[in-house]
């Protein structure tokens, strides 16, 4: 599993530009085999996470090379973020409560 950590404060004069940008690429990201979703934190100083699940490498390749996403981060970059912060990882370690039921071997 890769999962995306994206932090970020978005500039008040882009805040409409913004949330256009996110609904589009919320329907793009949507479409890609392996996306396994995203959830958006909002912190007390204001600033806001979000973290995103993909199931494998391509999955997160597929988004970070498609043609919408790279012109929405040129966007973003350039004037729509005052701030941002971006970490992908591969999980190599997961705990859940509850664990998923998994059968005995010797059933």
């Amino acid at each position: 599993m890769i999962v995306g950590v994206f932090k970020s404060r978005v500039n008040p004069k882009f805040r409409e530009e913004f949330e256009s940008l996110y609904n589009e690429m919320s329907g793009h990201i949507a479409k890609i085999k392996g996306y396994n979703g995203h959830k958006i934190y909002k912190a007390d100083d204001g600033e806001a996470v979000v973290v995103v699940e993909f199931e494998d490498d391509v999955s997160f390749e597929e988004w970070d090379k498609h043609p919408e996403h790279k012109k929405a981060k040129l966007r973003g970059k350039l004037e729509v973020f005052d701030e941002y912060d971006v970490m992908v990882g591969r999980v190599f370690e997961r705990h859940t409560k509850p664990e998923p039921f998994i059968l005995p071997f010797f059933i």
